[in-house]
Formats: C-alpha cells, sequence, structure tokens
C-alpha cells in the first residue's frame, strides 16, 4: 500500500485498495457479494465531516458522538463502504457494509493489516510518563539531518490516534514516530502491538493516571509492556536513571540502550544550563554541548533520547545535534510566549505530580523580566489520580512553602487545588496565594492582576483548560505596569 497523499487528522487518503481486503483486516460480516464485488477504497476516516469519495468509514461510539448516526452523512460526502457493528436500518445503495462486533477494534486492525506493508520505514514507539511529545519531535529534528520521514499530529497516542497515523505514512520513507499513551492497564500493550516498533523509547515513569494504573509500579509495568511489539533484532530506549523501571523492563532480550543523566548510562548528559530559549547541556561529559529550542531541565533528557535512536540509524553526531537546535517546539509543553511586558511559560497541556514539580523548578531557572517583576506561578488541578489525588495536590502545596522566598504569587485553579492553597499556608507559604473555581473565573481576574515585568508559569492538567488564562493575558487585556 502506497500513500498518495496525508489528509486532515480525521481521514486518510491511500492508493485504490479493494474493500475485500479492509474485510480481511478487519474480519466481521460482509454485506455485499465479496466475490463479484470490485469497489475500491482510497482512504479511511472516523469523521463524516472530513470524508472524501471513495473513504471507508469507520462508525466509532464515543463519548457524545456515535458514529452510526452519521452513515449518512459519510455515504453523501463519497464514502464507498461503512464499518459498522449492526446492520443498519437505513438503505444506502452507494455504500457497502462490513459488520463487526467493535468498530474500534477493526480500526486497529486495520492499522495492523497497513503496518505489515511496510517497506523500508522504521516506526520508533515513544511511550512514558511524560515528555512524549517533546521526544517525539526531537527525534524527528535528530533524524532529518539526513532522513525523511513523519511524527504523529498533535498527541495521536491512542488506540484512535494511532491508527490515524499509520494509515497516511509513506512506507516507503526512512521513519514514523508514533506516541504511545495510556490509561489503564494493557492500552500500550495494544498499542505496540499494533504498530510493531522497530525502536521503541520509554522517557519516565511517575505518578500518572492513578486511577487507573494504581501506583507508580503500576505506571512502570503499563510502560515496560511496550517491548511487547517490538520487531525482532529492534532496540529498547529507556531511561536509565530509574532502576525500578530498568528492572521492570528486565525481562527484554533484545537490545537496550539507558539514557539519563547518571554517567552509568550509554547516553548521559551534565552540566544541564537552562536558558531563556532552550537548554543546553554536555553529551557524555565532553565538551561537545547541544541545544534544543525547549526550555527545562527535563528537555534535556528528551533530547538524550532522541540522541539515543539517532544512533542507531547511525547518523553523524554533529549533524544530529545541530539539527536537534531547529527542533519544532509542540504547543503549551513550556512554551515561552511574550505579552504586553509579561514572559509566560505555557504548559497547559497536561500535568501529574512529576511535571508539575519540573514545571515549578523550572519557574526558578527565570528571572522576572522586569525590575520589579514577580514570580508568578498559575496552577491546575491534576486529574486522575485517584484516592491519590489529595496526597499529591498537598505535597505540591508543601513545595511551595519551601520556595516561600522564591514565588511572590500563587493562583490556584480547580476543586482540588484547595489541598494545594491549604498546605501551603499550612507549613508557611507567606506570599499572596489565591484560588479560583475554574478557569473562566481565574482568565477574568489573573489577567488583571498580573502586571509588565511579571514571569508567570501557567500548568495545570488539560481539563481544567488553563489555556483560557494564558488567551486573556495575550489577547490584549492591558497590564498593570510593576508600579501598579
Amino acid at each position: 500500500m502506497t500513500v498518495r497523499k496525508t489528509c486532515t487528522s480525521k481521514e486518510v487518503t491511500m492508493n485504490r485498495l479493494p474493500l475485500s481486503q479492509v474485510l480481511q483486516a478487519v474480519g466481521g460480516r460482509a454485506m455485499f457479494n465479496r466475490t463479484t464485488d470490485t469497489t475500491q477504497v482510497r482512504g479511511a476516516s472516523t469523521d463524516s465531516r472530513f470524508i472524501e469519495p471513495g473513504c471507508v468509514f469507520f462508525a466509532i461510539r464515543g463519548d457524545h458522538n456515535n458514529g452510526h448516526d452519521y452513515l449518512s452523512d459519510a455515504a453523501s460526502k463519497g464514502a464507498v463502504a461503512a464499518v459498522v457493528d449492526h446492520e443498519p436500518a437505513i438503505d444506502l445503495p452507494n455504500m457497502k457494509f462490513i459488520v463487526v462486533s467493535d468498530t474500534r477494534k477493526a480500526l486497529g486492525k486495520f492499522a495492523t493489516y497497513v503496518r505489515r506493508q511496510f517497506g523500508v520505514c522504521k516506526v520508533i514507539g515513544v511511550a512514558g510518563s511524560n515528555g512524549k511529545t517533546s521526544t517525539k519531535h526531537l527525534i524527528s529534528a535528530a533524524l532529518s539531518c539526513r532522513l525523511r520521514g513523519s511524527i504523529s499530529p498533535k498527541s495521536y497516542n491512542n488506540d484512535i490516534g494511532v491508527p490515524l497515523t499509520i494509515f497516511p505514512a509513506d512506507p516507503n520513507q526512512d521513519y514514523l514516530v508514533l506516541e504511545m499513551g495510556t490509561n489503564n492497564p494493557g492500552e500500550i500493550r495494544l498499542l505496540t502491538n499494533m504498530a510493531k516498533p522497530d525502536i521503541a523509547v520509554i522517557t519516565n515513569c511517575s505518578e500518572e493516571h492513578l486511577q487507573g494504573l494504581g501506583d507508580v509500579m503500576g505506571v512502570r509495568r503499563e510502560n515496560a509492556s511496550v517491548i511487547d511489539g517490538i520487531r525482532e533484532g529492534g532496540l529498547l530506549v529507556v531511561n536509565g536513571d530509574d532502576p525500578e523501571l530498568l528492572e521492570a523492563i528486565s525481562g527484554y532480550k533484545g537490545r537496550t540502550v539507558k539514557f539519563g543523566f547518571l554517567p552509568s548510562n550509554d547516553v548521559f548528559g551534565t552540566d544541564v544550563q537552562v536558558h531563556d530559549n532552550g537548554t543546553s547541556f554536555r553529551l557524555n561529559n565532553r565538551t561537545t554541548r547541544v541545544f534544543v529550542p525547549m526550555i527545562g531541565r527535563h528537555n534535556a533528557m528528551n533530547a538524550l533520547a532522541a540522541i539515543a535512536v539517532a544512533k542507531r540509524f547511525g547518523l553523524p553526531e554533529e549533524e544530529v545535534i545541530a539539527s536537534m537546535a531547529t527542533s519544532s517546539k509542540p504547543e503549551m509543553r513550556m512554551q515561552r510566549m511574550d505579552a504586553h511586558g509579561v514572559m509566560i511559560l505555557n504548559d497547559c497541556y497536561n500535568a501529574n505530580p512529576a511535571s508539575m514539580r519540573a514545571g515549578i523548578e523550572t519557574l526558578l531557572e527565570f528571572e522576572p523580566v522586569g525590575r520589579n517583576g514577580r514570580r508568578v506561578a498559575v496552577l491546575g488541578d491534576m486529574r486522575e489520580l485517584g484516592d491519590t489525588s489529595e496526597r499529591y495536590h498537598r505535597e505540591v502545596g508543601r513545595l511551595l512553602a519551601e520556595l516561600k522566598d522564591e514565588i511572590d504569587q500563587v493562583y490556584c485553579v480547580g476543586e482540588c487545588s484547595k489541598w494545594i492553597v491549604e498546605d501551603a499556608v499550612s507549613h508557611g507559604f507567606k506570599s499572596p496565594i489565591e484560588r479560583f473555581a475554574d478557569s473562566e473565573a481565574a482568565a477574568k481576574s489573573i489577567a488583571k492582576k498580573v502586571r509588565r515585568g511579571d514571569l508567570v508559569l501557567v500548568k495545570g492538567s488539560r481539563g481544567i483548560r488553563l489555556e483560557r488564562v494564558v488567551e486573556q493575558m495575550v489577547g490584549g487585556t492591558k497590564l498593570k505596569s510593576a508600579a501598579g
């Protein structure tokens, strides 16, 4: 299967493929005469809004929408077939149907089929608690010094996003970088067996999605399961600074490369320096310095993972380093923004205890931009921590108290952030601290209180939508001067 072009994130276009091959891939029951049918499929979609003529439409049942309600829309836009979980009551003469028990699983089966058709393209799967998207961008930057490839759009890292990344990939390009995310046990195993990575990366493991994964060891075991799908002769690139993670992957018999800050790793970084436009470090304790245009010590770790991957391809180190210095930066992940005399560290995409600590530590790496400016932290709830939620929010509060002489103002957003406030105050945080019920209320107030010259970290889980606070600060609201 070869690719004609890459379309929208919800629809992909391929060279023509007999519908019988789609049936072969997904199984199920054909509601057409498979021996005489000549239907050709040239694309796949999970969203009727992005259908192009010749597509097969996968009718997925989601939290808010049911694809089966949009079969007519898909047919009217030219879909020639649909994969459904029951025989439709409507008559759509120009659309053929394949009935399966679970359309979402069928989508994954089709992706597995397409993956098997890849030629020279090497698949790189990136798993881990934090840094997957940044590491994905850095890997692509490192490899692009000499190679041609593609990466998943945004954070397409689940059992829908990974297939939608595999479908449009050119099987004859040099590489494809995928993200593999998880909320519950077994999800990484599903994705790795679908993608069959030639190289798998585990960035790190920390307190995330504990509601589903139980504890940090559960997180380690889940991410370690990425090894189940690595192709024979493949490579595992793993964070060597976590001995318990190394124990979790000890059953892997293939080649392993470790990265981290400890000199016992195969690829390690020292003398990490955070700048206002990125992060630099020395590679393997040599004079060679690596710079990446991403802010934060944690991005040095992500860069080390990317270098380890590039070494597998045999690329010249100096070219890899030069190429990484021009890497694209994912939005809302320690994204520096300057507006109205305020420097904003926009890290709104997600949050867990480890990334929250990293965000606060990064805030301390910088001085306020104005002479009388302040360090300000806008912190939102950390979601999906289950029964440990109160514990970890209170830990953030105690961290703020330890840093009471370095942070001048804190705004907390969300229900769980009340525990941040309580422990910060009870453990001696003396600077002003204020809590808002939601991001809408916070956005209206904080933009009026932030002053020119301030340095502002905005960090919280995606569901809190702290980007509203950033949008209000950036969007033209007149900010006070440092003099008030």
